[in-house]
Protein backbone atom coordinates (compact mmCIF):
# COMPACT_ATOMS: atom_id res chain seq x y z
CA UNK A 1 0.00 0.00 0.00
CA UNK A 2 1.14 3.35 -0.28
CA UNK A 3 1.75 6.32 2.84
CA UNK A 4 -1.71 7.93 2.19
CA UNK A 5 -3.44 4.48 2.19
CA UNK A 6 -2.12 3.92 5.41
CA UNK A 7 -3.15 7.39 6.50
CA UNK A 8 -6.86 6.98 4.91
CA UNK A 9 -6.68 3.89 7.19
CA UNK A 10 -5.27 5.27 10.29
CA UNK A 11 -8.21 8.55 10.00
CA UNK A 12 -10.92 5.81 9.76
CA UNK A 13 -9.57 3.74 12.62
CA UNK A 14 -9.40 7.26 14.39
CA UNK A 15 -13.25 8.21 13.09
CA UNK A 16 -14.75 4.52 14.50
CA UNK A 17 -13.14 5.55 17.62
CA UNK A 18 -16.15 8.20 17.86
CA UNK A 19 -18.46 4.96 18.74
CA UNK A 20 -16.81 2.83 20.58
CA UNK A 21 -15.26 4.95 23.28
CA UNK A 22 -12.33 2.45 24.21
CA UNK A 23 -9.58 4.23 22.90
CA UNK A 24 -8.09 1.07 21.09
CA UNK A 25 -9.15 2.32 17.70
CA UNK A 26 -7.50 5.16 18.48
CA UNK A 27 -4.42 3.47 19.15
CA UNK A 28 -4.94 1.59 16.38
CA UNK A 29 -5.51 4.80 14.22
CA UNK A 30 -2.24 6.05 15.21
CA UNK A 31 0.25 3.01 14.62
CA UNK A 32 -1.29 3.64 10.72
CA UNK A 33 1.80 6.26 11.06
CA UNK A 34 4.29 4.41 11.05
CA UNK A 35 3.35 2.06 8.10
CA UNK A 36 2.67 5.51 6.43
CA UNK A 37 6.19 6.65 6.79
CA UNK A 38 7.86 3.18 6.18
CA UNK A 39 5.95 3.30 2.53
CA UNK A 40 7.44 6.35 1.77
CA UNK A 41 10.68 5.58 2.65
CA UNK A 42 9.95 2.49 -0.07
CA UNK A 43 9.20 -0.34 2.39
CA UNK A 44 8.01 -3.30 1.36
CA UNK A 45 4.34 -4.42 2.28
CA UNK A 46 5.27 -7.62 4.90
CA UNK A 47 7.40 -4.59 6.31
CA UNK A 48 4.91 -2.30 6.77
CA UNK A 49 2.13 -4.59 8.17
CA UNK A 50 5.21 -5.47 10.97
CA UNK A 51 5.17 -1.87 11.53
CA UNK A 52 1.80 -1.23 12.15
CA UNK A 53 0.71 -4.55 14.07
CA UNK A 54 4.37 -3.47 16.00
CA UNK A 55 2.62 0.08 16.59
CA UNK A 56 -0.57 -1.23 17.39
CA UNK A 57 0.71 -3.33 19.93
CA UNK A 58 2.56 -0.84 21.46
CA UNK A 59 0.16 1.65 21.77
CA UNK A 60 -2.46 -0.71 23.12
CA UNK A 61 -0.26 -1.43 25.88
CA UNK A 62 -0.23 2.54 26.62
CA UNK A 63 -3.55 2.51 26.50
CA UNK A 64 -3.83 -0.51 29.19
CA UNK A 65 -1.27 1.05 31.20
CA UNK A 66 -3.19 4.96 31.63
CA UNK A 67 -6.40 2.84 32.30
CA UNK A 68 -4.72 0.71 35.11
CA UNK A 69 -3.37 4.27 36.49
CA UNK A 70 -6.64 6.28 36.40
CA UNK A 71 -9.65 4.99 38.98
CA UNK A 72 -12.56 4.03 37.11
CA UNK A 73 -15.48 6.24 36.81
CA UNK A 74 -17.04 3.32 39.03
CA UNK A 75 -14.89 3.82 42.19
CA UNK A 76 -15.90 7.85 42.38
CA UNK A 77 -19.30 7.61 42.65
CA UNK A 78 -20.77 8.26 45.88
CA UNK A 79 -23.01 4.45 46.57
CA UNK A 80 -26.39 5.73 46.72
CA UNK A 81 -27.82 2.38 48.56
CA UNK A 82 -28.97 2.95 51.69
CA UNK A 83 -29.99 6.69 51.26
CA UNK A 84 -33.14 7.68 52.45
CA UNK A 85 -35.43 9.39 49.79
CA UNK A 86 -38.56 11.67 50.41
CA UNK A 87 -41.46 10.78 48.08
CA UNK A 88 -43.42 13.78 46.29
CA UNK A 89 -45.91 11.78 44.59
CA UNK A 90 -47.27 8.82 43.65
CA UNK A 91 -47.72 7.80 40.39
CA UNK A 92 -49.56 4.60 40.83
CA UNK A 93 -49.58 1.94 43.10
CA UNK A 94 -45.53 0.84 41.73
CA UNK A 95 -43.83 3.76 40.87
CA UNK A 96 -43.29 7.11 42.23
CA UNK A 97 -42.03 10.51 41.90
CA UNK A 98 -38.99 10.97 45.12
CA UNK A 99 -36.66 14.06 45.52
CA UNK A 100 -32.89 13.59 46.15
CA UNK A 101 -30.32 14.95 45.97
CA UNK A 102 -31.95 18.05 45.56
CA UNK A 103 -33.56 16.61 42.42
CA UNK A 104 -36.89 14.86 41.11
CA UNK A 105 -35.82 11.34 40.49
CA UNK A 106 -38.67 8.51 39.19
CA UNK A 107 -38.97 5.58 41.34
CA UNK A 108 -40.14 1.98 41.64
CA UNK A 109 -40.83 0.05 44.80
CA UNK A 110 -38.65 -3.57 45.23
CA UNK A 111 -42.45 -5.16 45.54
CA UNK A 112 -45.68 -3.71 44.56
CA UNK A 113 -47.09 -5.17 47.80
CA UNK A 114 -45.04 -2.76 49.85
CA UNK A 115 -47.20 0.07 51.06
CA UNK A 116 -47.22 3.63 49.88
CA UNK A 117 -45.07 6.31 52.19
CA UNK A 118 -43.60 9.36 52.55
CA UNK A 119 -39.85 8.18 52.53
CA UNK A 120 -38.59 5.63 51.14
CA UNK A 121 -34.91 3.88 51.47
CA UNK A 122 -32.61 2.78 47.89
CA UNK A 123 -32.02 -0.49 46.98
CA UNK A 124 -30.43 -0.39 44.33
CA UNK A 125 -30.16 1.93 40.76
CA UNK A 126 -31.03 0.98 37.77
CA UNK A 127 -30.26 3.44 34.76
CA UNK A 128 -31.94 6.90 36.27
CA UNK A 129 -34.39 5.23 38.26
CA UNK A 130 -34.58 4.33 41.82
CA UNK A 131 -35.81 0.80 43.16
CA UNK A 132 -36.79 1.75 46.61
CA UNK A 133 -38.32 0.05 49.80
CA UNK A 134 -41.17 1.69 51.67
CA UNK A 135 -41.69 1.19 54.97
CA UNK A 136 -45.77 1.76 56.90
CA UNK A 137 -46.17 5.02 58.44
CA UNK A 138 -45.93 5.14 62.56
CA UNK A 139 -48.85 5.84 63.61
CA UNK A 140 -50.47 5.57 59.52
Amino acid sequence: MDFISWLVVGALFMLAEFGAGSFYLLATGLACIYPSIAAYAGATTGTQLAAVGLGALVHALIVLAVRKLSPSAAAEIPSDIGQRVEIIEWLDECSARVMYRGKEWEADKVKSEMPDASHGIIQSVHGSRLIISTVPQAGA
